[in-house]
């Protein structure tokens, strides 16, 4: 075997590899050594016809007007073409699961199961602001549920498919201070609480890190919860916003979140604000962790917010969370994508009262 046929065997072997043909039809012409099947014998049969200098018509291939390598391309390519063919007609594709029942906030790793060696897979999703494909790797794709709803993630090889229903609904969250004390995150988890938001800490002067972060977030990560954080603001300038931003960032910048960072709005001095004042504060620090790679958002009560800044300029850039336990959530403004709807909670692994929350929504 010389070294241009070997060269256009590996060649076709690799287009076999990685590529679906939709169609290929051999002609009698391809099956030059005359024994009813066109295979690689085919392209060793003429090989050697073209190494005698055969100058036969019949093996011009290509249609080009000469006998030569080019014919031998010709016919390794159609042959690969055709086994192609075949594998796509016989593929087929399965899942463990055919459907996840999630809350928002978690991710899904699966993997698809196919009986060939292709390896191309292509995936969408039917509604990824419910069901966002993170990262795809061979034949595994990772989703993160955002949205309360349902969606169909697909994946996709030569002319099969199969797919992966994911229904989600809204997710329990707590979230956590210093001030509730010693906690199981194991028995949290299971009571049916899948989120917490913690606080990382406060202000913008050095040693306001919460006492409990560092334990709470290594604990609720260990139990499976997913885990954002939030940071408690005193700022009443822009300036003190951006010393926020970067107080925060000593003890966070090195933590990977499930939910995004929030910043917390409630002090009695920034409700009296002008208003421009105090939204421009939040965006300051919002832009601020953003740019560190978090997803943001704010958090303040629903008086606050409403009353003391602008709540729909806030909400077109940020995730809104709303304090309004005299609320039920269909009686808030659309904008709303978590609602803190007790300050008096009870779950299982923790002693004192708790902040309970819902979450609906996490795209930004």
């Amino acid at each position: 075997m010389n070294k241009l046929f070997k060269k256009l065997l590996i060649t076709a072997t690799a287009i076999l590899s990685v590529i679906c043909y939709s169609t290929s039809v051999f002609a009698a012409g391809f099956d030059v050594n005359n024994d009813n099947t066109v295979n690689v014998n085919d392209v060793t049969f003429l090989q050697n016809e073209i190494s005698n200098f055969n100058d036969n018509t019949d093996y011009d291939l290509n249609n080009d007007g000469r006998v030569d390598v080019n014919d031998i391309s010709t016919l390794q390519i159609e042959i690969s073409k055709n086994d192609i063919e075949t594998i796509e007609k016989n593929t087929k594709l399965s899942v463990t699961r055919n459907e996840y029942k999630q809350c928002v906030g978690d991710t899904v790793t699966f993997s698809i199961t196919t009986n060939n060696a292709i390896s191309d897979f292509t995936y969408s999703s039917s509604d990824s602001s419910v069901a966002k494909i993170v990262s795809t790797d061979s034949n595994t794709v990772k989703v993160k549920v955002n949205k309360v709803g349902f969606a169909t993630v697909t994946a996709k090889q030569c002319s099969q498919s199969v797919s992966v229903r994911f229904s989600v609904e809204k997710a329990k969250c707590i979230d956590l201070s210093e001030w509730n004390g010693s906690i199981d995150f194991n028995k949290v988890k299971k009571s049916g609480v899948t989120c917490v938001i913690l606080r990382a800490g406060y202000g913008k002067d050095p040693n306001q890190e919460d006492n409990e972060f560092q334990k709470y977030y290594k604990q609720a990560k260990a139990a499976g919860l997913n885990v954002g954080a939030y940071w408690y603001s005193y700022a009443t300038s822009v300036d003190a916003a951006k010393a926020e931003v970067k107080n925060c960032m000593k003890t966070i910048q090195d933590k990977e979140f499930d939910l995004p960072v929030f910043l917390d709005v409630e002090e009695y001095r920034q409700a009296v604000l002008p208003r421009r004042t105090l939204t421009d504060i939040i965006s300051t620090f919002c832009d601020g962790v953003k740019g560190y790679g978090f997803d943001v958002g704010m958090y303040s009560a629903k008086s606050m917010l409403v009353d003391s800044a602008y709540p729909d300029e806030l909400a077109s850039k940020y995730l809104i969370w709303m304090a309004a336990p005299n609320n039920s959530y269909n009686e808030l403004t659309p904008f709303v994508d978590i609602h803190q709807y007790s300050w008096n909670g009870k779950v299982d692994g923790i002693s004192e009262k708790v902040d309970m929350n819902y979450i609906y929504n996490l795209n930004c």
